[in-house]
């Protein structure tokens, strides 16, 4: 897993350190990165809302459809192979893929989110370009192991961030020195908030502050999405499991930012924070209700279009004949 990282987290390394040259600051070239992550992201989650809105116009049609086929009762193997095999060719008259409303855009959005961790994780290598090779002397000099083993993310160049001093530069990072300190005081957030240390369970302190903000984005996120789930779909949102899925995911969240570096918290935060930006710009732009508006002018405009050419074809062939 630590490979997939690092491979996944070089290009999102180029652009990270690119940022970080224009506006000489971690936190704003990161900030910068998650934006322009979401913004390349955001035809794929309008897609998804469109797919969204055609399912829940074409729900009633596959309502019939089990309807026909179950007589009241539980169907038959023989009855819901049929139930299938309709409701695909429903979606193909349609032109609807379910992978469009579902699993597509999150299997995009996977490797994504797993390069700009592995930038998270590499500040030295990625942001200031330092070779990997004098990362890892540094690392043996001060006695850091590596903890990259059974597929954890190598967490070695936060640790190492976090260690270093002018005091105590190893030799193999001396001609970095000032770019190092430069950084390391990045990441100390309004001068307590140190982002290479990991909150810990039983430790309070103000690193607290990153699982809480995460905690209230993802809550607030998650209300809005599972409400217009309950408008989109309501016999879905009727079932129990949907409802702990949509806020068992924050809690997630939380969780795992008591296991990594609250670096990566902030990452979090960030992302939470376009991600609820982004659920109520395409809740008002791109509303089921209007899709389907739009959609339904689409298809009378078409066929008006098609009636209107099939009357001149005919017209034609009469004047000719």
């Amino acid at each position: 897993m630590s490979g997939l990282y690092d491979a996944l987290a070089v290009p999102f390394g180029y652009v990270l350190h690119l940022f970080y040259i224009l506006f000489d600051n971690y936190l704003i070239s990161l900030f910068v990165l998650t934006l322009v992550v979401k913004l390349l992201m955001l035809p794929s989650s309008i897609s998804q809302q469109k797919g969204s809105a055609k399912q829940t116009r074409l729900q009633p049609k596959i309502n019939r459809i089990r309807q026909k086929y179950s007589n009241g009762g539980q169907p038959t193997r023989e009855m819901q192979m049929k139930i299938q095999e309709e409701t695909q060719s429903l979606y193909q008259r349609e032109g609807f893929s379910p992978m469009s409303g579902g699993c597509l855009p999150l299997l995009i959005q996977f490797p994504i989110m797993i390069g700009l961790y592995g930038v998270v994780y590499t500040p030295l290598s990625k942001v200031l370009r330092i070779s990997t090779d004098l990362v890892n002397q540094a690392a043996e000099s001060l006695k850091i192991a590596s903890t990259s083993g059974n597929g954890a993310v190598n967490r070695i160049e936060i640790q190492l961030l976090s260690q270093l001093s002018a005091d105590n530069m190893p030799k193999a990072l001396v001609p970095y020195t000032e770019d190092i300190l430069k950084l390391k005081d990045q990441f100390m957030l309004f001068g307590k908030l140190d982002l290479t240390q990991t909150p810990q369970w039983k430790e309070p302190s103000i690193l607290w502050l990153i699982p809480g903000i995460v905690l209230v984005l993802g809550l607030v996120t998650s209300l809005i999405m599972f409400q217009r789930q309950k408008q989109t779909n309501p016999e879905m949102a009727k079932n129990p499991s949907m409802g702990c899925m949509a806020f068992m995911s924050p809690l997630m969240s939380v969780w795992f930012t008591f296991l990594f570096p609250a670096g990566v918290g902030v990452y979090w935060i960030m992302s939470n924070f376009f991600q609820l930006i982004q659920t109520l710009l395409l809740n008002y732009t791109h509303s089921p209700h209007k899709v389907i508006a739009r959609n339904m002018i689409d298809e009378t405009v078409e066929r008006r279009s098609r009636e209107a050419s099939i009357k001149k074809l005919k017209e034609f062939e009469d004047k000719n004949s």
